[in-house]
């Protein structure tokens, strides 16, 4: 019988607002730990007032104005922040007013802007303007001289003793007289002045009449508040008031309807431990900014959310939760919470026998609730009092589920999947065959009949109640850890390691990871009322809007966010729980329950707010060759820099995980293929060696949820063209260009002239070589055609002119008897014309050869040409006479030609020969015919005439002795290749009586 122990009874919630304090020294960056005021500026950045310089702070870095950078600063000492509507003023030890406007220091003077009051140093009746409260100085200086309350530009509260003067535009509009003043209870809002009473009440004027306030708010509820323990804290320069009561602080804010509200805004802070001096609150983000004269800056943000654990150190490692009545959850251990921190140990908590694992958990429709252990399914009854029953398995059991139709499941390092049907244990537990194994997580689809199974190695789908199962491809090696079906056809996926799947439409897609990868193991997605998916893994908590996943998917936005929430925002540890099911508890009113390593995280999604990082992209400075430069959105580089950096900042004072910074080099406007680029973590962009030209440095960071939330920032830059890039040394280096190609064409000109010239004696000395050998070739060729020519005539002369002679001689001559034999005067006759004609024959041919072999010029001399026709025309006068014929010699004496004596006695006696070989009973007659430049000698015959071919070889100039041998005697040859030794020419044509005409053509002598 299993006896049950009451519970114990509920422990009360702690609903305490807790701070997350960062303390900042000049460790972190801070210039010196001594603060004199604080304020913000339009664009989110905090200004302080430190005795090394004005800071402005942007959550994360400390940029310092000081005469360190700021030349015509004589001094970096601050003293105190004046209020002002349009720009923040800050005035140094040594009276110098710094004006800060668009979140730098743009104007150091002495005349405070806009303000009129600022006078003590050049009059006589000098006054103190206080920084605030606490001030030690004014409390000094309150016994000497005025104490200046600022209101509005042109009017202030001066406090001298127990009288308050009103000045308005320099003159004193009126005065209020208050006995026993403390200085440090009067302060100015809403530019009206009031005053602290010691007994803990509001005081405050309507001119010079006297109101008294009524208090509200949490103020009221404060102990310190009933004993009048309350200190003023005054920050005129932000225009707000806070009291300091015993570690608690609160904003004061005066209501329209005359009451002044007290909200506290900080607690559990010691303000006089940590010195401090000037506080400042950021009422949208709930976070106080705490400047220390000694110590520093502390910032510290309010806790959004709660975490529930119970009284027993070794409990606080939750895992599964499920419903429990009174709007609480329960766990596997026994420990039930309520939603508002109230915990209870229920009955079976103590019965150690009987408890299952903290891994899995679910409830039923009949209230009860299922579990393991180890190889045993159990079900434990609506109260969490008692075991009902219990289910042996072969193997381990890994997640129970219950869908929404009661049906309770189970599997685990077994193939396939275990149920019950509406969860009625007397059928006992069913087996459904599907192909999954080694599951890890169970949940039902948003159509029916459809269960998603996630597996230590895959995704499947199994359909009921066949058991067919589909892997969903792309997860094979999924390790899973989750899974979220928000609607039919759409289902988020997490993983160990391998980070967020969203499977939509048949199609699987890996979302992006945070920059730090905290999302690659991802436990558990909850969706709340307004569409935001909150997602656990072992490094925070992050918050991504479900339409913007969407959207990603469609390629309809092209970054996501992820909002990041720290151990700052109230978790005891930044490692959440999960494989386990379910991975997360929602209530029915939308507040969500999340386990982990220390207590669950239980929080209401509407209330809590997330600081969005959308302001303003600003640039520190910039520098170039480690030389500083002013920074702006337009800068000119030099051509050969080496590096140029530049430092960004954007006020933001949430978790700097929530900052994406990224950067791009955009040249001469093409945006195609740009490359974003990650800013590292200190804000600091690096570039080097850029060629020549126009480049835009694109700064961008989301700035919250929805399609391209974005804030840019664009910075110009030109880096200028090197002297060899301009125009005019292009056109200088053209010129210069065309003169070395005119330069080198020249001397390649002249080296290809010389180089002819060169090949041109080469080619000169080989053709003189050639023509040299051509001429011994030609003359070789020459005496061979003139051998073989005369070979050819001596053939024919031998043949013709001496053989037929020679055998009419042996004819004649023969002793034997004949009929027809001669007489002997004709034989004699015969004879001796035979061989006058063969010794002539001889003679010619003698001549002939001599002419043929002889080579070089042939001298040329005057001839008396009467004595060489008289001369020849002797040798043939005994065969003429024997032949009738008459030889006449027409030549005037006197007659002169010039020519080769022997060549022309040559042609001339072949002349005469010819002539009187052909001529029987005539006569044959030598004249001559002078001409201008010519002497011509006709040898005329009264003979058989010449035939009209041999007349026209004779006459064809290109003849020579080679063409023609048939019917020509050898003289003629011979005469035909004298004629061009001695310049002469031979025509030939009949005689008008018959008879031939043998004209030769020389040149005149006179």
């Amino acid at each position: 019988m299993l006896h049950l122990m009451p519970a114990t009874p509920s422990a009360p919630a702690d609903t305490t607002a807790r701070y997350f304090v960062k303390h900042f020294t000049d460790e972190d960056g801070l210039p010196q730990n001594s603060i004199k005021g604080i304020v913000a500026d339009k664009n989110g950045f905090l200004w302080l007032a430190t005795e090394n310089g004005l800071t402005r702070f942007d959550g994360s870095y400390f940029f310092n104005f000081s005469s360190d950078n700021l030349p015509e600063l004589k001094s970096s000492r601050m003293a105190r922040i004046y209020p002002n509507d349009t720009v923040i003023a800050v005035e140094n030890d040594i009276g110098e007013i710094l004006t800060v406007s668009q979140s730098t220091v743009k104007h150091i003077g002495k005349e405070l802007p806009g303000y009129q009051y600022q006078q003590y140093k050049d009059t006589k009746d000098d006054y103190y303007p206080i920084r605030g409260w606490p001030d030690d100085y004014g409390a000094h200086f309150a016994k000497m001289r005025p104490l200046v309350l600022p209101q509005t530009s042109d009017s202030y509260f001066s406090v001298y003793r127990d009288t308050i003067s009103h000045v308005k535009q320099g003159k004193v509009d009126y005065r209020i007289v208050q006995p026993q003043l403390d200085l440090q209870r009067l302060f100015v809002s809403g530019n009206q002045l009031f005053y602290l009473n010691k007994d803990g009440h509001f005081l405050g004027w309507e001119r010079d009449r006297p109101v008294k306030l009524p208090l509200a708010g949490e103020l009221l509820a404060d102990p310190a508040f009933s004993k009048c323990k309350m200190e003023l804290f005054w920050n005129p320069a932000a225009r707000q008031v806070f009291v300091y009561t015993d570690r608690a602080c609160y904003l004061l804010q005066p209501e329209p309807e005359g009451r002044i509200r007290g909200t506290m805004v900080l607690r559990d802070f010691d303000l006089h431990q940590a010195y401090i001096t000037t506080v400042y609150y950021d009422q949208q983000n709930k976070r106080v900014f705490l400047g220390s004269s000694t110590k520093g800056l502390y910032v510290c943000t309010r806790q959004q959310f709660t975490v529930h654990k119970s009284n027993a150190s070794g409990e606080e490692v939750f895992y599964a939760q499920a419903p429990f009545p009174g709007n609480a959850v329960v766990t596997a251990s026994g420990l039930s919470i309520s939603h508002n921190g109230q915990f209870n140990w229920l009955p079976l908590s103590f019965n150690h026998e009987n408890t299952i694992e903290k891994y899995t958990l679910a409830r039923d429709k009949q209230g009860r609730y299922w579990g393991r252990d180890g190889y045993s399914l159990i079900c434990i009854s609506p109260d969490f009092g008692r075991v009902l029953y219990k289910f042996h398995m072969p193997y381990l059991i890994g997640p129970v589920y219950t869908d929404p139709e009661g049906t309770v499941w189970t599997a685990g390092k077994f193939p396939g999947l275990y149920y019950l049907k509406n969860g009625e244990p007397g059928k006992g537990l069913q087996y459904l065959p599907a192909a999954v194994n080694d599951v890890t997580y169970i949940k039902e689809g948003k159509l029916p009949g459809v269960i998603w199974v996630g597996a230590n190695k895959g995704l499947y789908r199994v359909h009921l109640p066949s058991g067919r199962t589909d892997t969903i491809s792309g997860l094979e090696d999924g390790r899973i850890r989750s899974i979220y079906i928000p609607k039919p056809g759409e289902a988020w996926i997490t993983t160990y390691n391998k980070g967020i799947y969203l499977y939509r439409n048949d199609k699987l897609m890996a979302l992006p990871l945070d920059r730090k990868r905290y999302m690659a193991t991802t436990h558990c997605v909850t969706e709340d009322a307004d569409g935001y998916c909150w997602l656990t893994t072992n490094k925070g908590l992050f918050c991504v809007s479900h339409q913007d996943v969407l959207d990603y998917a469609d390629g309809r936005q092209r970054d996501l966010f992820y909002y990041y929430f720290g151990k700052d925002q109230g978790f005891n540890t930044n490692e959440f729980n999960g494989g386990c099911e379910p991975c997360a508890f929602k209530y029915e009113n939308g507040d969500i329950s999340l386990p982990s390593l220390d207590g669950l995280v239980q929080f209401t999604p509407a209330a809590i707010r997330m600081e969005m990082p959308d302001k303003g992209i600003f640039v520190d400075w910039m520098e170039h060759n480690l030389k500083p430069t002013a920074p702006g959105e337009h800068l000119a580089l030099p051509n050969n820099f080496k590096t140029f950096r530049l430092h960004i900042s954007t006020p933001y004072f949430g978790d700097p995980g929530n900052l994406y910074f990224y950067y791009c080099l955009e040249k001469d406007g093409r945006q195609e293929d740009l490359i974003w680029l990650p800013i590292s973590s200190d804000r600091t962009i690096t570039l080097s060696s850029l060629p020549s030209g126009d480049y835009r440095i694109r700064v961008r960071k989301l700035k919250g949820f929805g399609k391209d939330q974005y804030i840019e920032k664009v910075i110009a830059i030109r880096v200028q063209e090197a002297f060899y890039e301009t125009g005019w040394f292009r056109l200088l280096a053209l010129g210069v260009l065309i003169c070395l190609i005119i330069v080198l064409y020249k001397m390649r000109i002249r080296r290809i002239q010389e180089q002819n010239k060169l090949l041109e004696l080469k080619v000169f000395n080989r053709t003189e070589k050639l023509q040299e050998t051509m001429s011994i070739l030609q003359e070789s060729e020459e005496l061979l055609r003139k051998q073989s020519l005369m070979h050819k005539h001596l053939l024919t002369a031998i043949t013709h002119d001496i053989k037929t002679p020679l055998r009419f001689l042996l004819r004649v001559n023969n002793n034997e008897p004949s009929s027809d034999r001669l007489q002997e005067e004709e034989i004699k006759t015969v004879t001796y014309e035979s061989l006058y004609r063969m010794h002539y024959l001889v003679d010619n041919l003698i001549h002939y050869m001599r002419t043929t072999y002889q080579t070089g010029d042939f001298s040329e001399e005057v001839i008396d040409l009467p004595w060489l026709v008289e001369e020849k025309m002797s040798i043939f006068k005994p065969v003429s006479d024997s032949k009738g014929v008459q030889l006449i010699n027409h030549v005037p004496s006197g007659t002169k030609v010039v020519a080769n004596k022997l060549l022309l006695a040559v042609v001339l006696h072949n002349l005469l020969d010819n002539a009187v070989k052909y001529t029987v009973r005539g006569s044959v007659a030598v004249s001559v015919e002078k001409g201008p430049k010519t002497l011509t000698i006709h040898v005329s015959d009264t003979g058989s005439g010449m035939p009209q071919a041999v007349r026209d070889w004779i006459n064809h100039p290109e003849n020579d002795g080679t063409g023609h041998a048939g019917s020509t005697g050898i003289g003629l040859i011979l005469i035909k290749e004298l004629l061009t030794m001695i310049n002469g020419q031979l025509q030939a044509r009949s005689g008008d009586n018959g008879g031939t005409i043998l004209s030769l053509l020389l040149r005149r002598n006179d």
